[in-house]
């Protein structure tokens, strides 16, 4: 649009219906003063001066009328123009989103410019541009309009005319550009708007006016990407600052966990997002069966990317892979102190592959869960700390105090029955030594169970052994241990506290109650699940005499109460007079890399 050149005509209009006037009038008056006057007749020269004033009249009405109809025409166009441009400018809003107002955008154009159809593609960042058409549904018979738009070109610098007799169309290729940004003297090719004229003809607007649109129309691609990753950063930000709030809280890790695999899920789109642990007690090089990692519905997950690099390939047995193969997947490692401790997965049904950025983002979630991780491990190592103090603490206590006091007290009443004059007082006085012995005997081995725990490297095999040992020395009983170490390894640590503390339990009642002279730990896989088998050869009871203490005492109710705590089963086998089988059988919930449950802090005890 040439502003200037419609105000230097109008100027030029106005300064011509001045002096034109007045100049022929001078001219003519001149000439018939020097010319006409004297050689021809009063009347003639007045005939003649009529006719030559109505010939100036009629030429100069009609180069004021040309004149005239010019601008009106520049005006028109101008105003058209600017029309067009205002129509535009008011498709393209933020509040809109973007193929909504692409679509407003282009049907404007094509009204304005008289176009069939038109089609804009726009590429920014996606793999496949995206399409939008105007109008969507072009009726019967314009089939051909279509794959005509369609047609795959090489990209044009500028508004490029093609025309296609054979079709009797043309076509109006413009590319959508905007600034480059920070006053870069460059354009960003966003793709570009095509529009179908049949009959061929040109648009009813400029090349360079539609150019103009096109260039209001990328930049409102522009500006709304623009809003589109300012609103994502900030949705990323609250979704950190979410996380490390709840890491200064000291929230639970199972929280913390869900809480980032819920922000991954809605930040990248995804259909479904996964935190995989990874058993940080896993032997080196025992292969994909002692790397197991735990997901959010219980299950699972073998992982076999033993490589612990970023970028391996999809595990092919992940539970995540549903339907294709090719569907959208995208997973980043958890690390501690350069040990892959777990993965953050996610993963959509269809759409676009995760793009470079959104891998980035899924990585610093990584990073935060991996931290929950650790720091979840630090507070349990204190916790586990603080008890084990507080154990030996109080198994120095009843060392000092009441084991010695029993002791002493055992020592004088055997002393005292000795010099008794009468038999019942002998008997009384032995009965009660009996007692202050076998009292003596509950606290030695209550000290002895306070002071063995599962820390260091142990684990449940060498904890059971060290324990088996003061038991059969204490005791006089012959104690074996046979343990699986597959068995053992299946164990998660909170399971291995809980069936130390089952068998402590259970030899202790083998030595008051039992008499037995041997006694056998069997810890072995069952159906694919790990048991623990505690036998003797004792005199056995008669199961339907402790139902009771079942549930009212400590010693059996205990054992239970301690299974269940880790989701497993207490069966009992008693025959009189032929020892007792106890056999705990721990489920799948008690497998290394199953979830945590809320009684991971009674299994601590």
């Amino acid at each position: 649009m040439d502003e200037r050149k419609a105000i230097r005509d109008l100027d030029r209009l106005k300064w011509v219906g001045i002096l034109a006037p007045i100049g022929f009038i001078w001219t003519f008056q001149l000439l018939r003063g020097y010319v006409l006057d004297g050689r021809i007749s009063s009347a003639n020269a007045d005939a003649l001066s009529a006719a030559v004033m109505a010939l100036a009249v009629l030429g100069f009405g009609i180069a004021m009328g040309a004149l005239l109809d010019r601008t009106q025409r520049e005006l028109i166009r101008q105003n058209r123009e600017l029309s067009a441009m205002t129509s535009v400018g008011q498709a393209v809003r933020p509040d809109l989103p973007l193929e909504a107002m692409i679509r407003e955008a282009l049907a404007r154009v094509v009204e304005a410019t008289g176009a069939v159809a038109g089609i804009a593609r726009v590429r920014w960042g996606e793999p496949d541009p995206m399409l939008v058409r105007c109008p969507a549904d072009l009726g019967p018979g314009l089939d051909w309009v279509t794959g005509l738009l369609d047609e795959t070109l090489a990209p044009v610098g500028g508004a490029t005319a093609i025309e296609r007799p054979d079709l009797d169309a043309t076509v109006l290729r413009v590319p959508l550009a905007g600034a480059g940004g920070h006053g870069e003297e460059r354009t960003l090719a966003l793709g570009e708007i095509r529009l179908l004229f049949h009959p061929a003809r040109p648009a009813a607007l400029g090349p360079e006016i539609v150019e103009d649109l096109a260039r209001t129309i990328a930049t409102g691609i522009r500006l709304e990407r623009l809003l589109a990753d300012v609103r994502g950063r900030e949705r990323e930000q609250r979704a950190l600052y979410d996380v490390a709030v709840q890491l200064t809280e000291r929230a639970e890790v199972r929280d913390v966990l869900d809480a980032i695999s819920g922000h991954a899920r809605e930040l990248l789109e995804a259909d479904r997002a996964v935190v995989c642990l990874v058993d940080p007690t896993a032997i080196p090089g025992a292969g994909a069966a002692g790397r197991r990692a735990m997901l959010d519905d219980g299950t699972t997950c073998p992982v076999l990317h033993l490589d612990q690099r970023a970028d391996h390939p999809r595990n092919r047995l992940c539970p995540l892979r549903e339907g294709s193969v090719a569907a959208p997947w995208a997973a980043r490692p958890l690390h501690e102190d350069g040990q892959l401790i777990g993965e953050l997965c996610v993963t959509r049904a269809s759409g676009p592959a995760f793009t470079p950025a959104e891998t980035r983002l899924l990585g610093a979630l990584a990073d935060l869960a991996a931290i929950a991780v650790r720091t979840a491990r630090l507070r349990e190592s204190e916790e586990q700390v603080t008890i084990v103090t507080e154990r030996e603490r109080i198994a120095r206590e009843l060392h000092d105090s009441l084991a010695q006091v029993l002791g002493q007290m055992h020592l004088r009443l055997r002393a005292v029955d000795g010099r008794a004059q009468t038999p019942e007082v002998r008997a009384e006085l032995s009965d009660l030594a009996d007692t202050a012995d076998e009292a003596y005997r509950d606290v030695r081995e209550s000290i002895l169970g306070l002071r063995e725990t599962l820390g260091g490297d142990r684990g449940l095999e060498g904890a059971l052994r060290e324990y088996l040992a003061k038991y059969g020395r204490q005791t006089g009983i012959a104690v074996a241990l046979i343990c699986d170490p597959d068995a053992c390894r299946a164990l998660e640590p909170r399971a291995e506290v809980q069936l130390l503390r089952v068998v402590q339990e259970a030899l202790t009642n083998v030595r008051k109650h039992a008499h037995a002279g041997r006694v056998s730990v069997r810890i072995a896989l069952r159906e694919g699940r790990p048991s623990i088998t505690i036998e003797d050869d004792g005199t056995g009871f008669d199961l339907a005499t402790i139902g009771p203490s079942m549930t009212g005492g400590f010693g059996l109710a205990a054992m239970r109460e301690r299974t269940e705590q880790v989701g497993g089963t207490l069966d009992i086998v008693s025959t009189p007079g032929k020892g007792t089988r106890i056999r705990v059988q721990i489920p799948g919930e008690g497998l290394r890399g199953a979830p945590a449950s809320a009684a991971s802090t009674a299994a601590r005890r």
